[in-house]
């Protein structure tokens, strides 16, 4: 796949595409998958939506990288993004989503953030990711520390406690990355 930029045991993450647009729409509307990020949702139509889609896509910020996160079959399951790259501390903060609630609790999101680290430590001089997530989201947590993130304390952002996890490069197992011929064996 020629946007592929890396490969997982159940995922694959790509470049994000126009055609992502409907899905990410209606991921951005929908409130329960709102209230996971302290947010609410989008209000605006898709045609508004489309137009700042377009933009990101035609003008990508320096400050944030975003991915499609597909299953093997090449379904489009939600997204992982990393932003606030700080090149001069070596970290950036790392955003997920699965979107498509059929692939909850089944592995998808920690193989996809495993994926991530892996392809964010091979291509990029950062040496920390870290994350904040709400305190009563416990299947985040698991999924984050099942794929070695550790917890590092707590923040509050208005009424919301987060708590904030890292994950160093120096972590990141030796070898090459998942779903490469090398690794296959």
């Amino acid at each position: 796949m020629e946007d592929e930029v890396a490969c997982g045991k159940l995922v694959r993450l790509r470049r994000k595409r126009l055609s992502d647009a409907e899905a990410d729409y209606q991921w951005r509307r929908d409130p329960e998958l709102a209230s996971f990020d302290a947010a609410t949702p989008i209000r605006s139509s898709f045609k508004e939506f489309l137009a700042s889609y377009t933009d990101d896509l035609r003008y990508p910020s320096p400050f944030r990288r975003v991915f499609a996160i597909e299953d093997l079959d090449g379904h489009h399951i939600g997204n992982v993004m990393y932003y606030n790259i700080d090149d001069r501390r070596g970290e950036a903060e790392l955003g997920i989503t699965i979107g498509d609630k059929r692939y909850w609790g089944r592995g998808y999101g920690t193989d996809a953030v495993k994926t991530f680290l892996r392809y964010v430590f091979t291509h990029t001089n950062l040496r920390r990711i870290y994350l904040n997530t709400l305190d009563w989201n416990v299947r985040a947590q698991r999924a984050f520390q099942k794929a070695g993130f550790v917890p590092i304390g707590t923040n509050r952002r208005g009424f919301h406690t987060f708590i904030t996890m890292e994950f160093l490069r120096e972590w990141l197992e030796p070898g090459p990355p998942e779903g490469t011929a090398s690794s296959a064996t």
